[in-house]
């Protein structure tokens, strides 16, 4: 998978199209490789695959994990001042406009890989197929693809134009109306019920960071919880225990199956060691179901940051000049961990530790920046003994990102058993609670409040917390994010932490941007969650 990477860039010079104007498009090509003579071997259709993949795990100055960590009360956004990152400290403060930026590069991020998911499955027929199964493996994988960025963008913006397509001009784009959520949950259903029996079982190391059956179940089951909590709001017009693409229901009793397929085949097991399990040094590791692979290979410099190949989201969490720990590679200090994230271990937890880098103990000194809290995220901050052989460093981090891994299918099981069979519910929790903290911390019942703690403590940093607190209900969202604003006594910095209070008419949601209203022809995209109306 470190070369579907490589190969991304080039990938999307063959597949730009519509972003070019008539002069470039009559120029030369000079590779030869163009649409009309393209999508013909398995190996361009391997690399128009990676102009897929490229997509889910670009960051582009809108990563969903660090967002999503900012908008819950795990990380407050930080930065140098209140207006550093101002769409991310105007997403906290709950006062995102439709020109927020990060909005805007979410919702191209999104549009652009489902474009490249588009056009390979219109393509993939006129590939000279030779490998048993090959065409159906690579559709399975673009389709999960595609109903991963139709799930970001769902869960951030709500009604969205549904595009399954290649259209021939650019006017029909602008014409394209408005779909509700619940249509959007339902393609998303289709696009992973085609995937989850023709993608592969399992991986080769050569492989690794590709979509597996166990990622497609997975997945099945987050989107489930979250359509399901978000049910409760009458607005979004979801309903509770139907999400289906019109023939298969994706209910409770699905997932709960998918997730005892993936615990009892066993194909992934937890690592021994926690801290092990966030070294750099093991990476794709036996835990790891889907991991957005990072590379340093292409020696970026280029901060647009479609041509980033590289953990850049690692400079953004990391230590502002720090001193006295030469492993610190300076960062921005953004997403910085809260003191309720903190205070939510128990005594003698390790997962603290490697969770939480604490400044104030392991440096001798640092700049104390805005929102300081003298924690950072340790699990993914940037690391001088890897900075790249070339370009510019703060881009070219070979640090994955794990987006799901066995300990969150075990916890996501023991909450959907938690009524039906309590205890294998208990068992699950247990796994995953007694690897962190040994077989004497096993519980001898649990509720859901215990899941939600395990969770949190487990999870930390990894971006999970904000969709855990909305799809548990507005309220509890608003108790929870409100309470992480409640500050320590006697710290210096008080006045940075004003006016951040929760409003539950976002639906956690972002507005629409301003720049796609004004680019779709009249009535076709508006503001429909009330916050932005």
């Amino acid at each position: 998978m470190k070369n579907l990477i490589i190969y991304s860039l080039l990938t999307v010079l063959f597949l730009a199209g519509n972003s070019c104007t008539k002069d470039f498009l009559e120029l030369e090509p000079k590779t030869g490789q163009v649409e009309a003579n393209y999508y013909k071997t398995e190996d361009q259709a391997f690399l128009a695959l990676t102009a897929v993949y490229d997509a889910y795990a670009l960051q582009n100055w809108q990563f969903v994990p660090v967002m999503s960590d900012i908008y819950s009360d795990d990380a407050f956004c930080g930065g140098s001042d209140a207006s550093d990152m101002s769409q991310w400290q105007d997403m906290e403060s709950f006062a995102m406009e439709p020109e927020n930026n990060s909005a805007s590069d979410l919702w191209n991020r999104c549009y652009s890989g489902i474009y490249r998911a588009n056009l390979y499955l219109q393509k993939q027929e006129q590939i000279e197929w030779v490998t048993d199964g090959l065409k159906e493996m690579y559709e399975g994988e673009v389709k999960f693809l595609r109903a991963y960025l139709y799930w970001d963008l769902v869960r951030h913006f709500g009604w969205v134009p549904l595009i399954t397509e290649v259209y021939p001009d650019v006017e029909d784009y602008k014409n394209v109306p408005q779909s509700t959520p619940e249509e959007i949950f339902t393609q998303i259903a289709a696009d992973l019920l085609d995937a989850v029996d023709v993608v592969m079982e399992d991986f080769t190391p050569a492989d690794a960071g590709r979509v597996t059956r166990a990622a497609v179940q997975a997945l099945m089951a987050r989107i489930y919880l979250y359509h399901t909590g978000m049910s409760a709001i009458p607005g979004l017009g979801l309903t509770a225990e139907q999400w289906s693409d019109g023939n298969t229901v994706i209910n409770k009793d699905y997932v709960q199956i998918a997730l005892d397929e993936i615990i009892t085949e066993e194909r992934y097991s937890l690592v021994d060691d926690y801290a092990w399990l966030f070294s750099w040094d093991n990476q794709n590791n036996s835990e790891s179901i889907l991991e957005m692979q990072y590379s340093e290979k292409a020696k970026s410099g280029d901060w647009g940051g479609w041509n980033i190949n590289g953990n850049f989201s690692s400079v953004w969490i990391s230590v502002r000049n720090p001193e006295g720990d030469p492993t610190v590679f300076p960062g921005w200090s953004f997403a910085v961990p809260t003191w309720s994230l903190a205070d939510e271990f128990e005594t003698g937890d390790p997962r603290k530790e490697v969770t939480l880098y604490d400044a104030e103990a392991e440096l001798t000194n640092y700049t104390r920046a805005y929102m300081n809290t003298g924690y950072f995220n340790r699990k993914y901050m940037a690391r001088k003994d890897y900075i790249g052989s070339g370009g510019d460093p703060n881009h070219n981090f070979p640090r994955n990102f794990m987006d799901i891994r066995l300990a969150d299918v075990l916890l996501m099981a023991a909450e959907l058993w938690l009524d039906e069979d309590p205890g294998k519910a208990l068992t699950y929790f247990n796994r995953v609670r007694t690897r962190a903290l040994g077989e004497d911390a096993a519980l001898s019942s649990i509720d859901l409040d215990d899941i939600y703690h395990e969770r949190r403590v487990e999870f930390g940093g990894e971006g999970l917390r904000k969709w855990d607190l909305l799809r548990r209900g507005l309220g509890y969202a608003e108790t929870m994010i409100n309470a992480s604003f409640d500050l320590p006594s006697g710290i210096p910095n008080p006045e940075d932490f004003t006016g951040r209070t929760f409003q539950g008419d976002t639906w956690g949601m972002f507005p629409i941007p301003a720049s796609e209203i004004r680019n779709t022809n009249e009535g076709m995209l508006q503001q429909m969650v009330p916050a932005y109306q």
